[in-house]
Parts: C-alpha cells; structure tokens; sequence
C-alpha cells in the first residue's frame, strides 16, 4: 500500500523495480497474505469507508398534479454523487497546502513612497470587508461552553457549470467545485495547485420525465414546458437540501474542531462568500425566472429600466431596491399548486408570488442558512468567464470584426488586425 501511495500517478519503471525490489523480495513478504486481497476490504472482508468517501444516492421531487383529491407524484431520480461538505472542509485543512492558509483576515493598504498618501488594496478575499465583518461577528458571538480555542473561517467560493463533455453526442456533467478563499488566488488559479476540491455532480433530469409529464391529466403543451423547468429547479434544490445536511449546519453554527497544518487546534467556521455560475444557473440559485421581467439576481431593477445601465441613478437603485427572499408568498404559491391543483404558471400562483420574478421554489440557501446570516443573492458575484470572455466581450469581438468586413477593404483590415493580434502578449487572469 505504501508503493501505490507515493510517486506520480503513472508507474514509471523505476516504481516497478522498487515494487519488486522492495515489496514482493522482502524478508517479510509472504503471498498467502495476498489470498482473498481486496482494495477497499479489511481482514474480515467489510468494505472499508474512508471519511472523505464519494456517496450516491437518489432524489425524490414531487410532480404537481391538476387535481384536489390526487397528491403530486413523487419521481425518483438516480446518481446523485457528493462529497459532504463537511468532509471536503476536513480534506482541505489536513492537506499540506493548508500550510498557506491565510486564517485572519486583514486590509490590505498600500502606501505611496513618494507622498506617503495610503490606499486601500482590494486583491484577495481574506482581505474584503465581508470576510472582515463575517470575522467580527464570529467574535461577538458567545464562544462554546468550556472552549478556548481561536476561531478561524473557512471561506467557501462555490462554482458549478454544466457543460457537454463530448461535440458530438448527448454526454454531459454538472459539476460541482469549491475553492477556499484562504489560499492566495495566485496559487488558488493555478491548474497545478489542486487547490480546487470536486464537491459532487448535480444530476440532470432524465429523458424518462417526459413520459411521467405526458401521462399527466389536463396539461397542455405550454403548461408541459412550465412544469418540466418547475422539476428542474426542484431536482436543483433537492441536491442543495442533501448537501446542506444537519452535520454542516451544526458546523456553520458551532464549528469544526480541527488541528491544521501549523499543529494548533482551531475552531474552524464554514462560510460561503461566493457563488460562481452562469446566468441561467444563477436564476436557479435565486429561484427567479430566467429573464424574466426582474431577472437580475441581486436587486430588483425591472428589465423597462436597463437602459438606464452607467448612471449614477441607476446604481443607488440596485443598491436600494436589494433583493430579499420572499418566503411567505413562496409558500403560498407552492400551496396552490401543490394543494388545490393549480398549474405552476398559472395566475393564482403568479397573483401569489407578485413582482419580482419568483418562482415558487424553496430556496435552500435563504431556508437552511438564511438565519445563519448568509445573504443568497449577494453570494452571486459577477463571473468574468460567462459573463464578459464568454459573453459581454465575445459579442463585441464579433461586431467589430463583422464592422472590418464590411468596409471595402475589409479582408485586408482583418489580415491587418490578425498580424497586429499577434503581437499581443497573453496575460492570464487570477481571478
């Protein structure tokens, strides 16, 4: 075992010769202790569960139905497969890279050497006023009953995309990952730091619903595509409530006694600051409509006042008009759908749900750690990838080639522009 846990992970022909050499010649080797040898089995032959160890299991959501009498369906979905959160923070803080874990937040100033005026650097999360205030309100707190230890945050940066993993085909993942914003972004960013901690594959719904959907009494098309997306936010959230169990919710409130990688026992707080994530995931997370009449995650500007986007009144509103969720209309909507038969889209349940794009799904961030202090629309920052490489600045590349095609010169002023580009030295971006 000692030989298949250390080197690369290609046996190299040296690995083979120490294997040899130093396991299968040694004076104690005897084969009859290889009789019955299983990987993941003790001596008695029970499989053996390591702490970190990947779980698989099935979500269950409830199919509304048009009818007083008749309950929702319950569908089963299967292939759930995570890690507990709890377990991934474990992992984490007795890996070697928790060595270079920044465990106190701070502000970080620079000063100017010429006039000695300071300003303030905005560079890494330890260094931002919510960790800053997340770490103050941990010390007001009362400490536990007999506990000296420090208290230290554990900051979750959370980041899922779905994505095809084949150009031809139907194969596709949902993964999960989190980052700890107490490793420095440089070495966080860095694809050989394996610092980014795969959490779980949120499953899709399969295909299989469409035949559930279609057997459905007085449902018609339009009302097919409303309450196959319903399912799709409810399967969403299902694997949030698993993931956000009692262990974690107790961790968030009282901590994790862990000994890090400086050998001192700390009291170890989960907090998750971010949520990384495309548009459409985004309005998953805050349970509101994809483009909808509000359809910014974080505030609720209606969609008539975009173009008031750069002003200085536009701001102050997104900063006045925050969003917050609204539980109680929530619950009502999903009692007319789930209780008196309404459709999803229906105007009760509209009427119910008012303005602001809602849709009526428990929100498992507002429900289980809302109380806890985290804000589940602000987690949502903005993601540079989707948002502006992928997105803002992709349509603006293409329009302004499309504007040097159109000139008469036009191909010329590309094959400029391409020996121009060249030109440019590739910086990445530490994000």
């Amino acid at each position: 075992m000692s030989w298949m846990n250390t080197g690369s992970n290609r046996v190299s022909e040296t690995k083979v010769t120490a294997l040899v050499n130093d396991v299968m010649l040694a004076d104690d080797f005897d084969p009859e202790h290889l009789k019955g040898f299983l990987l993941d089995a003790d001596e008695t032959g029970k499989r053996i569960t390591f702490p970190d160890d990947w779980i698989e299991t099935d979500i269950t959501i409830n199919i509304p139905v048009r009818s007083k009498e008749e309950g929702p369906r319950p569908h089963m979905i299967p292939g759930f497969h995570y890690r507990p959160l709890v377990e991934v923070v474990h992992a984490a803080f007795s890996d070697a890279q928790a060595a270079a874990f920044h465990l106190f937040p701070f502000k970080h100033i620079w000063k100017d050497p010429l006039d000695h005026h300071e300003e303030r650097v905005y560079d890494e999360l330890y260094t931002s006023d919510a960790w800053l205030e997340a770490q103050d309100t941990l010390h007001k707190s009362p400490k536990e009953t007999g506990c000296s230890l420090e208290r230290v945050i554990a900051g979750f940066m959370l980041f899922s995309d779905a994505t095809h993993l084949a150009n031809f085909g139907t194969a596709k993942a949902w993964p999960l990952y989190v980052y700890f914003g107490n490793l420095m972004k440089y070495v966080r960013s860095s694809p050989t730091s394996r610092s980014c901690h795969l959490v779980g594959f949120l499953p899709s719904l399969p295909d299989s619903i469409k035949d559930v959907l279609t057997t459905l009494p007085r449902v018609s098309k339009s009302g097919m595509a409303s309450l196959h997306t319903h399912c799709h936010r409810e399967l969403f959230h299902a694997c949030w409530d698993i993931l956000l169990d009692e262990d974690f919710l107790y961790a968030y409130r009282h901590s994790i006694v862990l000994k890090c990688a400086d050998g001192i026992m700390w009291r170890v707080f989960p907090r998750i600051f971010t949520y990384s994530a495309d548009y459409p995931e985004k309005a998953l997370i805050a349970t509101i409509k994809d483009m909808g009449l509000c359809p910014c995650p974080r505030c609720l500007t209606p969609k008539g006042l975009f173009n008031h986007l750069g002003l200085v009144r536009d701001m102050k509103s997104r900063i006045n008009d925050l969003r917050v969720y609204a539980m109680a209309k929530v619950v009502k909507a999903r009692q007319f759908i789930y209780e008196l038969g309404n459709t999803v889209d229906g105007a009760k349940v509209e009427d119910a749900l008012g303005e602001g794009s809602w849709v009526a799904i428990l929100n498992r961030f507002a429900e289980k750690l809302g109380p806890l202090g985290l804000d589940p629309f602000r987690m949502l920052v903005v993601d540079l990838m989707h948002e502006c490489e992928l997105g803002t600045w992709k349509a603006l590349f293409t329009h302004l080639m499309r504007l040097l095609y159109s000139l008469p010169e036009g191909i010329q002023l590309i094959a400029i522009f391409d020996s121009r580009y060249t030109f440019f030295v590739r910086i990445p971006v530490m994000c």
